[in-house]
């Protein structure tokens, strides 16, 4: 960029330009006398190598040992959702009224300026407590849907009228009105409204499987099984201090269809390996020792359960990490820890309405018995408690286990998880080539000689 401005377009077809040198798509681009000319496919081709990174849990990631991304996986669960042709078609008319609705704002403010009595009675109509809406819908129904319908069919139009340079060409909305094609009606928007918020769950699933500082192979078990929850029998959302219901039938039907995608990727096809690595994973996972899989144990029958989980994690641990002639050392108390005000993944994972609950179940401790009884004895900790820390809090009590939990934990099954990988191997490579070079060496054998 050294002879060119930083501009956005300069940065795209730079950009393109490297990608298509690296075999990612084509990138030639001609302007003439009859405008830009050529072949562009790079776009298309990222695009459709991230689909298949998440179509196929195992496709793009043989070298981290076929571990699952799993986030692209959920993102692909909630497009079956929007794929459905009612729920397609309402967010197809979102897309095409954004720009519009920002448009919108932007009028209100300038018809303020010029004629603030217009302005004053347009805001007004967009008060939830002064407006009326067609049909028998209750005040908390029409509080959330009238405000966005007068949104759209009065600030959107208006700024139209006023602003008819800005709008579409007269050949494409005779009329002067570019809202006119992505116009919702009150019951369109109850639609957007159980599908947003049906999503909203989803979102959640997907922010705390690509956690960048957190491990999350021992969240995807408890993930999933509230999800197939959500999608399967939720009929009700508390959001803020609405009860919103899901009685739409085009919302119903895409829920189904979430949910049998969400069943088929990671219930039906997944691999078991990776079962095994997952469910091991959520086992040492101090909080959830007690989970009891059950939508795992309805879609697998005696493929899975939670004894089968703790048998697995014993038999690893016997097999590879218990030490022979061990000794149980003495109880060592860990630093007392602050609780996070952030409870976002135990107020998601613990919800009351979910089947997928922790159940504890205490044993006592025998005095010869190995790490793994030991741990198993435990009660579940805290739900805000930080797992990595935890272990490190416990490592006198379970240093063979520890080690072991750490491993398991570790796995990148996310987009984040082999962020951190790369980021990792690519610091060591950058230390490495330092360390070797010559000017370094002479400054350390120097340093060593005298």
């Amino acid at each position: 960029f050294s002879s060119v401005r930083h501009t956005a377009e300069e940065l795209e077809k730079a950009t393109k330009v490297a990608c298509a040198d690296l075999g990612l798509g084509e990138y030639e681009l001609v302007v003439g006398e009859e405008g830009v000319i050529g072949v562009d496919t790079v776009s298309d081709h990222i695009h459709a190598m991230c689909s298949a990174n998440g179509s196929n849990m195992t496709a793009g990631w043989k070298c981290f040992d076929g571990h699952e991304c799993t986030d692209h996986t959920l993102a692909l669960v909630v497009r079956a959702f929007l794929e459905h042709p009612v729920a397609k078609k309402m967010f197809c008319k979102l897309r095409g009224m954004t720009t519009h609705f920002n448009h919108s704002i932007l009028g209100g403010i300038l018809l303020n300026e010029g004629v603030p009595e217009r302005s004053v009675t347009i805001f007004r109509s967009l008060n939830p407590r002064r407006i009326t809406t067609p049909g028998p819908v209750g005040e908390e129904r029409a509080n959330k849907q009238a405000t966005w319908y007068i949104v759209n069919q009065i600030a959107v139009q208006m700024y139209d009228v006023e602003n008819p340079s800005k709008a579409a060409t007269a050949v494409a909305n005779p009329d002067g009105s570019v809202c006119k094609a992505h116009q919702l009606a009150l019951e369109e928007w109850s639609i957007v409204q159980e599908s947003m918020y049906l999503l909203t769950y989803a979102k959640t699933a997907v922010d705390l499987l690509q956690h960048t500082k957190k491990v999350i192979a021992n969240l995807i078990m408890p993930v999933v099984g509230r999800l197939v929850y959500t999608f399967h029998s939720l009929t009700s959302i508390k959001f803020e201090r609405q009860t919103v219901y899901i009685t739409n039938e085009a919302v119903r039907e895409a829920r189904e269809l979430a949910y049998k995608d969400l069943v088929r990727r990671f219930f039906n096809e997944l691999q078991d390996c990776k079962l095994e690595d997952f469910a091991v994973a959520t086992f040492l996972d101090p909080r959830y020792k007690s989970f009891k899989f059950k939508y795992a144990e309805k879609w697998m029958p005696g493929r899975f359960s939670k004894k089968q989980a703790e048998t697995w994690a014993t038999a690893c641990y016997v097999a590879d990490w218990k030490p022979k002639g061990m000794v149980v050392a003495p109880d060592v108390k860990g630093k007392v820890r602050k609780p996070s005000s952030k409870v976002t993944e135990a107020s998601f994972l613990c919800d009351s309405d979910s089947d997928d609950e922790l159940e504890v179940e205490v044993e006592p401790a025998d005095a010869e018995s190995d790490e793994m009884r030991e741990c198993i004895s435990m009660p579940d900790a805290k739900a805000d408690v930080e797992v990595q820390q935890w272990w490190r809090d416990h490592n006198g009590r379970f240093p063979s286990l520890g080690k072991m939990a750490r491993q398991f934990l570790g796995v990148p099954a996310s987009t984040g998880g082999v962020e951190r990988a790369f980021s990792a191997v690519t610091g060591m490579h950058s230390d490495l080539r330092k360390k070797l070079e010559e000017g370094t060496m002479q400054h350390t054998l120097m340093a060593a000689m005298n």
